[in-house]
């Protein structure tokens, strides 16, 4: 088939969500189009695979691996937003990374600085290395393949390399194959299907060689020949192509290059290592360093536990002002945070987090006195940078991070960086007193716990009283207002009008903070049912940090309501490509996917963020939904029976897990256990408050539909949130056509 029908085909079949606006490139096994998403306006590839090789294939086997594939999720590995078959063409979506391939610019440059080399190969190696650690080979690392986005580089397609791998035969001239002959290992090239990660580290090896030798280690003038080469010659040595380079370096690149597995570095960390061991000064290679930091949380060393808000607010802190560096990238809060209590090496948090430099330190409050101990070190090596300790009162803390801040942009410009930009200091309050009852107010709201959040109403309650225009601190109680409801089972409108105050008496004192914005968005969507000017708050906040995860996660269900459901899993998948170890964030992604009917990429995300935190009920609930859909009811009563087993005698967020079950009962077919949960409920309700949301979702399952929209009428008089995805929730679709459920519908504005 001519590419212009393949062009016609895929632009008519994808006409809805996608405009095909012109040809990337194309190569045996797949051609790449750029196009627009039509609602969120942003910049994807498609990738089409050739007929022959979609025909080899088979849409079964290759959606199934594409769906196994998108579960990687790295700074180093460019993401899959979508995949699908339509005529027999098979086809899948990522974002588009503008900054060209390390093809495009080995074509124009031939030979790359060395420290330039050295640093795409640790990006690159970061991503593989993940990759192989989760159980994938790529099988076609090559130039082409190595995108750049704003400089970083970045390994793409997974998807076609996995996809074909049971199928690929030793490349003829005319055949199918995966893999590129002038970077195909000697076992790849002589047609060895069980491939591991020894392969992709020989396909490294030559991207490697090529970016300094200015060519690969073998050429001919067939693909024949060529592979023949990988399995019989030996490369020439890389320093009498390049003098320049290092012994160790050329000796690294020799030992991956070896044409018997056994005798290549056993891990790609391994050989990427020995590449920067071979550099005689890191500081020669200037600006070709990666330019990221991660903040690990700070120990606190104090004799007494509560000063632990202290260490972990002078984290945030310095989190806040390092994010603000021009030039600097910083790990987000919640990726460091989720390491918390677990000793790691640093290497190994590097690559995690894709930070070349790690910031650890300790904190020691003995009554006004303050020690602050930190240290600096390069997450390739291990090798200390810079430390040291700080004596110094309570009152100068300030000013001790401050000193730090400028230190680390110092020491970062004297050794592995470009020279990145004077740290911002924004400061929010003069009073240390009420700092210090702010750093209260976010250590105990990050516990996400009912008891939790009620301290930190108390403490930002506190903070303002001794500073009235602390901004962050009126932003923490809005917060605090709005997250309170998710744990405690009680009416919403007080709780919601006090979240919206304070986010606009926030704003009202310092509206360049991007929080308060997203936190008035939030009750302005969930609460007040106003799409127009909550879109127009969440679009405030991310332009004013387009890095804050939050705003993109929670724009995400906006969207999602609203039934755009393309641009929703382009916000969701930017918050966790933002934000990667949050699982609130991941189990978003979940939930519009379950929203968008997606339920196998649904099913998949929230198992994932399931094994992450077996405790979250939430989570658990989402799971069961998006399994009922698809029909596995006895999965999705164990799910819900574990989420009930862990949290005990349960209190009001375990109030919707029980519903959740007897809905999973119910549809099930199991009548009389449904309403058995039923009727515990409705004891309960004679006690206390229980949400109508979940007799709603119970009286769903069991098919009543009046008494659903009963409840569905009292939900709608207290403005409960669930109420936003009527539109979308698969839950009620028995419902639609109803005239009463089409009304509330209307009323909503949806």
């Amino acid at each position: 088939m001519a590419t212009t029908e393949v062009r016609q085909q895929i632009n008519a079949a994808l006409a809805d969500r996608y405009s095909i606006e012109r040809e990337l490139g194309r190569g045996g096994m797949a051609t790449v189009f750029l196009a627009e998403d039509r609602k969120h306006s942003r910049k994807v590839a498609i990738k089409v695979l050739t007929p022959g090789v979609a025909a080899s294939l088979g849409p079964e086997r290759f959606l199934r691996e594409i769906a196994i594939v998108a579960r990687l999720s790295h700074p180093h590995i460019v993401s899959l937003i979508d995949s699908g078959g339509t005529n027999g063409l098979l086809y899948y979506v990522a974002p588009y990374v503008s900054g060209g391939s390390l093809r495009d610019r080995l074509d124009r440059e031939a030979r790359l600085p060395v420290g330039d080399a050295l640093r795409i190969a640790r990006e690159v190696g970061s991503g593989l290395d993940y990759a192989h650690r989760s159980g994938f080979v790529h099988r076609d690392v090559k130039p082409a393949n190595v995108l750049f986005a704003d400089g970083m580089a970045m390994l793409g397609d997974f998807g076609v390399a996995n996809a074909g791998a049971a199928n690929a035969e030793p490349l003829t001239d005319g055949g199918i194959a995966v893999g590129t002959p002038a970077y195909m290992s000697p076992e790849q090239a002589s047609g060895e299907q069980k491939l591991d990660a020894r392969s992709d580290i020989y396909s490294l090896a030559t991207v490697v060689y090529e970016m300094l030798a200015g060519k690969p280690p073998f050429q001919a003038a067939s693909a024949r020949a060529l592979m023949a080469k990988q399995v019989t010659e030996t490369a020439r040595p890389l320093r009498e192509l390049r003098p320049e380079v290092g012994a160790a370096i050329g000796s690294a690149v020799a030992k991956a290059l070896a044409k018997d597995p056994l005798h290549r570095f056993a891990t790609v960390t391994e050989f990427t290592a020995a590449l920067d061991a071979g550099a005689d000064d890191v500081g020669r290679y200037g600006p070709s360093r990666p330019r990221s930091i991660a903040v690990l949380p700070f120990v606190n060393s104090s004799a007494d536990p509560e000063n632990e808000y202290l260490s972990d607010g002078i984290s945030d802190e310095l989190i806040n002002a390092l994010a603000k560096v021009t030039g600097l990238r910083v790990a987000s809060r919640t990726s460091v945070f989720a390491l918390k209590g677990k000793p790691q090496d640093v290497r190994a948090i590097g690559a995690l987090l894709g930070a070349s430099v790690i910031l650890e330190g300790s904190v020691r409050k003995s009554g006004t006195r303050l020690r602050i101990t930190a240290q600096l070190t390069s997450a390739d090596d291990g090798r200390l940078l810079w430390s040291n300790r700080y004596d110094r009162t309570l009152e100068d803390v300030f000013a001790m991070q401050d000193e730090i801040a400028q230190t680390i942009v110092n020491t970062l410009r004297a050794t592995s960086f470009a020279d990145p930009s004077e740290p911002v200091v924004k400061r929010r309050t003069a009073s240390v007193k009420a700092y210090g009852l702010y750093l209260r107010g976010r250590h105990a709201w990050n516990t996400r716990t009912q008891q939790g959040v009620s301290d930190a109403i108390q403490y930002f309650e506190q903070a303002i009283a001794e500073d009235p225009k602390y901004a962050a601190a009126y932003t923490g109680l809005s917060d605090s207002y709005a997250l309170y409801l998710d744990y405690r089972d009680t009416p919403v409108a007080e709780g919601f009008g006090r979240a919206k105050a304070y986010a606009r008496k926030a704003i009202g004192l310092d509206e360049s903070l991007a929080d308060p914005h997203a936190s008035l968005a939030w009750v302005l969507f969930i609460y007040d049912w106003d799409w127009e000017q909550a879109g127009a708050e969440f679009r405030c906040a991310i332009e004013l940090d387009p890095r804050y995860a939050t705003a993109h996660q929670w724009y995400a269900f906006l969207l999602t309501a609203q039934g755009r459901h393309e641009e929703a899993l382009v916000e969701a998948h930017t918050a966790q490509e933002l934000d990667p170890a949050s699982i609130s964030v991941r189990r978003s992604v979940g939930w519009v996917y379950y929203y968008a009917r997606r339920f196998d990429r649904a099913v998949d995300h929230l198992d994932r963020t399931l094994a992450l935190d077996p405790t979250a009920e939430e989570t658990s609930r989402t799971l069961a939904l998006a399994l009922t859909q698809q029909g596995q009811f006895a999965e999705a009563e164990r799910v819900l029976q574990d989420a009930l087993q862990l949290s005990g005698s349960g209190g009001g967020a375990s109030t919707y897990t029980k519903a959740t079950l007897g809905y999973v009962l119910a549809r099930a077919g199991r009548r009389h256990d449904a309403e058995a949960v039923l009727q515990r409920l409705e004891v309960q309700a004679r006690a206390g408050y229980v949400s109508p949301v979940a007799f709603a979702s119970l009286h769903m399952g069991l098919g009543n539909a009046d008494r659903t929209l009963d409840y569905m009428e009292k939900a709608w008089e207290e403005r409960r949130g669930w109420l936003v995805y009527l539109k979308v929730n698969p839950m009620v679709d028995p419902l639609r056509g109803h005239p009463r459920f089409e009304s509330l519908v209307n009323r909503m504005g949806l």
